[in-house]
């Protein structure tokens, strides 16, 4: 028994002398959101958001609404943070669903953002295929320096107004991941979906029929110039393209990123 000691105590020694293991940096769990959501309790913006990496369940989960025939990107995205959020300010997202359909797009893609973070850490590695040589290429994808947040900073709790053509002004919300998903569910045309939006960002005491139909009579002029207003406040990730160079061929690679490659890719 002595014996057996002495050797695991030398043992311990030897570990303990050698050259400590690298451990990695936990990933960020924590989100900082641009506008939040409004805690009726409180009538406090919150903009503080915690979230946790994906597991095989969440993946085996999602895996499986992809059978889902009329399933929209927005759905998807929805159903994961719904999943991998854990908490919007002192509000729990498993308790309060609604609180991802509540978020502007802006913080809706910065949150999908932190996920991707939390499940793979800062950096995100993906094999993308040269067009010039057909040769694969690793390519490193950093996520605090690839995604710059747009933001102008305008205060995005108040109303934004848009002067129409007859000089009148009317007053919108900034849309929210709830309002695109219904515009694109309930939308066939790109049309429809803009009608959608105006109506369900319009400011006002008329119903949501009454809303629409106002959108439909409004001169093309002005629909143009309220769903730029719209889009054009709406802050957050940008998602666009990486520049870098083949490893074989050394011609210039670009990488063309959406969010789902950058999560399964």
């Amino acid at each position: 028994m002595s014996e057996s000691l002495v050797d695991l105590a030398e043992s311990a020694n030897s570990v303990i002398s050698g050259e400590a293991p690298y451990i990695d940096t936990p990933p960020k769990t924590g989100v900082s959101l641009i506008r939040g959501v409004m805690n009726n309790a409180t009538e406090e913006w919150e903009t503080t958001a915690t979230v946790r990496e994906l597991t095989g369940e969440d993946e085996e989960a999602l895996a499986a609404l992809d059978a889902e025939q009329e399933l929209t990107y927005n759905d998807y995205i929805g159903h994961l943070l719904m999943r991998s959020v854990v908490s919007i300010g002192t509000q729990t997202v498993s308790n309060n669903p609604s609180l991802i359909d509540d978020l502007i797009i802006g913080d809706r893609d910065l949150l999908f953002l932190g996920v991707i973070r939390a499940t793979y850490g800062r950096y995100r590695e993906l094999r993308m295929t040269c067009g010039n040589c057909g040769e694969n290429n690793d390519v490193k994808i950093d996520l605090d320096e690839d995604f710059k947040v747009h933001n102008d900073g305008k205060d995005l709790t108040k109303p934004i107004s848009v002067v129409l053509r007859d000089g009148s002004t009317v007053s919108f919300n900034l849309p929210t991941a709830g309002d695109s998903r219904l515009a694109l569910k309930r939308a066939k045309t790109l049309a429809e979906q803009n009608t959608q939006i105006v109506a369900r960002c319009l400011i006002g005491s008329m119903s949501i029929t009454e809303r629409q139909e106002w959108a439909k009579k409004l001169g093309i002029a002005d629909r143009k110039n309220i769903v730029k207003a719209l889009t054009s406040a709406q802050p957050g990730p940008r998602m666009g393209e990486v520049e870098t160079q083949c490893a074989h061929c050394e011609k210039e690679l670009t990488v063309v990123l959406d969010w789902v490659s950058l999560l399964f890719g």
